[in-house]
C-alpha cells in the first residue's frame, strides 16, 4: 500500500515537471522517459535496472523531482535508511523549494522512529505550503511522539481553524477535541493560553503551526 501511494505522489511529481513550462527540455522529457522506465523495472521486482535508471535520470536532469523520490523509496526497500536519506538531501541541494522530498524524509524518520528530526523537516515542508490538511495531520501524529507537545497543539488549533473556513464542523468539532486535550497537557507551556516566556525554538515551531501567517 506504502509502495502504491510512493509511485502514485511520483506520477503526481512528474506531472507538475512536465507542466512546469511550457516547452520541457530534451534533458528533462529524457529524465521523465528513464523515471518510468525505472518504475516499470521496480514494479516487476528488477532493482538493479531500476537502481540503474534513476540513476541515469537525475545525472540527465538535477531538477528531475519524481526520480529522487523514487530512488530514495527504492534505496529504503532495499534497507539502505542511510543511502535513502542521502539521495532526498541531495535533492533538496538540487532543488531547495521541494516539499514532497521534506515530506518523504519525514515519513522515512517516522518510520525509523526519529520523531524529532520528523518533526523539524514537516515543519520546514508547512512553511512552503501552510494550508496543507494532510502536513498539519502529520505534524499531529509526530509532534506528540517527539515530545513536541506544543508544536501538536499548535497543529491542531490551526486543523480546527481550516475546517471551520471549509464548512467541516465534524472535523472542526475533532480538531478542537484533540486541541483542548493538549492544552490540559501543554499548559504551562502554552504562550497562546499563558502569554509566558518560553525558548524561542518553542515559540517559533508553535506560531508556525498554529498562524499560517507566521515567518
Amino acid at each position: 500500500m506504502r509502495g502504491a501511494r510512493l509511485l502514485a505522489t511520483i506520477a503526481f511529481v512528474a506531472l507538475l515537471t512536465r507542466t512546469a513550462s511550457a516547452e520541457e527540455s530534451w534533458a528533462t522529457k529524457r529524465a521523465r522517459d528513464l523515471t518510468e522506465q525505472a518504475n516499470a523495472h521496480r514494479a516487476a521486482g528488477r532493482t538493479d535496472d531500476a537502481l540503474s535508471r534513476y540513476r541515469q535520470a537525475i545525472e540527465m536532469d538535477g531538477t528531475y523531482g519524481a526520480a529522487y523520490l523514487g530512488l530514495a523509496e527504492l534505496r529504503e526497500a532495499t534497507g539502505d535508511i542511510d543511502e535513502a536519506r542521502q539521495v532526498l538531501r541531495v535533492a533538496l541541494e538540487a532543488i531547495p523549494s521541494f516539499r514532497e522530498a521534506r515530506v518523504a524524509h519525514a515519513d522515512l524518520l517516522h518510520r525509523a522512529k526519529r520523531y524529532a528530526e520528523s518533526t523539524v523537516l514537516l515543519l520546514e515542508a508547512l512553511r512552503l505550503d501552510r494550508d496543507s490538511v494532510a502536513l498539519l495531520e502529520k505534524v499531529l501524529r509526530t509532534a506528540p511522539r517527539a515530545g513536541a507537545l506544543p508544536v501538536a497543539l499548535g497543529a491542531a488549533r490551526r486543523l480546527a481553524s481550516l475546517a471551520k473556513a471549509r464548512g467541516d464542523d465534524r472535523a472542526a468539532a475533532d480538531a478542537e477535541v484533540t486541541a483542548r486535550a493538549l492544552t490540559r497537557l501543554v499548559s504551562e507551556a502554552d504562550p497562546v493560553k499563558r502569554g509566558r516566556r518560553h525558548t524561542e525554538q518553542a515559540r517559533r515551531a508553535l506560531a508556525l503551526a498554529a498562524d499560517p501567517r507566521a515567518r
